[in-house]
């Protein structure tokens, strides 16, 4: 807020029933929801409040405020020169929800009881007509035995009295039904309606929660105030939809967010923020604490260490640092415990173990260690409930190179693959995604983070108009001395069925080893390999061959684009060959 004056606020807890004298002459509002900030857990909510002053220091009683608060982060701005001289926060027992959508499932739930005790007593009635007309019939029925067996009763009263009995018995059998039919009803209207209020009602504590603002002189009558605060029970997780036109070599990307949130209060048409920062109220920095080394045997050590400490996941310690340094001093030595088990790791880890922790943590942060805040456009509307609510962060429409991927080692399967530049102004989180191409969904996959104008690769789902087939066409054998020779050709068939030309990424590989006795050499193939840098310098020296080739349209069986190479491998003719995947 401009020219606003911020106070240190002290909050002070008075969970009591009353204050008296506090409050009794104050103005008492409510305010209006303008900005929520919702972070991961948490949201900070700020109300705007706009009254007029009764006198030149008053008590201001901001009402309704949510279950899920803490307490502890209410804090307040004012505008025009006011000073907020104090914030206090106090709960107070009442009789009944005062909510308006309570109120109005009570109005309701009201209605249909009345309506429905109607109809019970409406049926309790003709049920006691149907009584009265049982015992009219038996005795029509007696009076005319008796007046047939004198001859005194013509045939046509006799018509006339059943079928008086038959309309009676009608009447009352499609009235009852009716009424039956409309209790039941009115019976499941009644149950749904009192479910809703539980769900409204759950988990909340018939509570009235005010802040109360103790004011001093302000030189208008009328002030503007902010007050925030933080709640518990609010999340969102990044979720996105990409849509891919591979004839127009775009991708549009959805980046969406599904929120949830359980607050106790309605957000309706707020200004909403998306956060990856943490909230916290801690103003000081922990204290870093001497640490003190010994010498132990071996043994000891090993006798010491308790195996499957913080390190195997690097991710569970980095959140339990993240939440003491929450709590502030009051978590200082559970920090420093942290901190000496994380510096005593390298203390007795090999190489090998170093690395891979390093490259564990790297992981980690490269993926929390981001703050980034979304503010989406125009005012929006969530209502305190259970179930999940989806908004859009940003609609990104990207330029995209495809290509068809084809790896025979690993299935037989083509895959469409673009690589996509992010050419927004939006960091992209690492989060599911669901593909979609031309319009047709083709599965799910997940996004890795992206920064601004950074490129990624993404997947498109399968290509049935591509088929692929690899086979061994020949091994040889031979032994030269003290070694054995073996010498391998392989040839690779591409068909493309469709009436276009199509970009197409072939994978293969020869083994390869570390180790000097073993001598593999790439004897030759048609076509050559690709020349791209970077393929050249990494995969290329482990084994990985790629060729970026173009597919004629229409080319299959005996017109097939064919790959073949052969390679041989010399080795001791005592030995074997194991193989195995490479270490990460």
């Amino acid at each position: 807020m401009k020219n606003s004056h911020i106070m240190g606020i002290t909050v002070l807890f008075n969970m009591v029933v009353c204050f008296p004298g506090l409050g009794a002459e104050g103005v008492s509002t409510t305010g209006t929801i303008a900005r929520v900030t919702v972070y991961r857990g948490q949201a900070l909510v700020t109300r705007r409040i706009e009254v007029d002053l009764r006198a030149q220091s008053s008590d201001l009683i901001v009402e309704d405020l949510p279950a899920n608060i803490v307490p502890e982060s209410i804090y307040a701005q004012a505008a025009d020169g006011t000073k907020i001289l104090s914030v206090r926060y106090r709960e107070q027992a009442v009789k009944e929800d005062t909510r308006d959508e309570v109120k109005k499932l009570d109005v309701q739930s009201e209605a249909v009881h009345n309506k429905l005790k109607c109809a019970e007593n409406e049926l309790e009635h003709i049920g006691k007509q149907w009584q009265m007309f049982e015992k009219l019939r038996e005795f029509a029925v007696v009076a005319a035995g008796s007046d047939l067996n004198r001859g005194l009763l013509a045939f046509e009263p006799i018509e006339k009295l059943a079928a008086l009995i038959e309309q009676k018995g009608s009447e009352y059998l499609q009235s009852r039904l009716t009424l039956e039919d409309r209790i039941a009803e009115l019976k499941k209207e009644q149950e749904l309606l009192a479910r809703r209020r539980n769900e409204l009602t759950a988990g909340r504590s018939r509570t009235r929660r005010q802040a109360v603002l103790f004011l001093g002189p302000s030189p208008q009558q009328r002030i503007s105030i902010e007050l925030s605060y933080l709640v518990n029970g609010a999340n969102w997780q990044q979720q996105y939809n990409l849509r891919a036109r591979p004839d127009r070599s775009a991708v549009t990307i959805e980046y969406n967010a599904v929120v949830n949130q359980t607050s106790g209060e309605d957000w309706n048409g707020v200004a909403l923020s998306l956060s990856t920062a943490e909230p916290t109220m801690v103003a000081a920095p922990p204290t870093l604490e001497p640490m003190l080394v010994g010498l132990l045997s071996r043994s000891q050590v090993q006798a010491a260490q308790q195996p499957g400490a913080v390190f195997d996941n690097f991710a569970q310690f980095q959140q339990s640092r993240k939440d003491y340094a929450l709590k502030g001093t009051a978590a200082n030595t559970r920090l420093n415990e942290l901190s000496v088990e994380n510096q005593a790791f390298f203390f007795n880890a090999g190489q090998q173990e170093v690395k891979q922790y390093q490259q564990q943590m790297a992981a980690v942060m490269r993926t929390e260690g981001i703050s980034v805040t979304y503010e989406l456009p125009g005012r929006l509307t969530l209502p305190s409930r259970s179930d999940q609510q989806l908004v859009t962060i940003a609609t990104i429409a990207s330029a995209a190179d495809f290509r068809l991927v084809a790896t025979p080692l690993l299935t037989d399967y083509v895959y469409l693959q673009a690589d996509v530049s992010n050419d927004s102004d939006t960091i992209l989180l690492p989060g599911p995604a669901s593909m979609f191409r031309n319009g047709e969904f083709v599965g799910r996959s997940q996004l890795p983070q992206v920064t601004i104008g950074q490129k990624f690769t993404a997947g498109f789902g399968i290509d049935s108009q591509v088929r692929v087939h690899h086979e061994l066409q020949e091994k040889k054998t031979r032994i030269q001395g003290g070694n054995r020779i073996d010498m391998y050709h392989y040839r690779i068939a591409l068909s493309n069925y469709k009436d276009t030309a199509v970009a197409l990424r072939l994978l293969d590989r020869l083994p390869y080893s570390k180790d000097p006795s073993i001598k593999i050499e790439l004897d030759q193939t048609e076509p050559e390999l690709c020349d791209d840098a970077e393929y050249v310098r990494s995969a290329r020296k482990e084994g990985i061959l790629r060729w970026d080739l173009t597919l004629a349209p229409q080319t299959l069986e005996q017109n097939a684009t064919i790959v073949t190479y052969s390679f041989a491998m010399e080795y001791d003719r005592n030995m074997q060959i194991q193989a195995r995947r490479s270490a990460p």
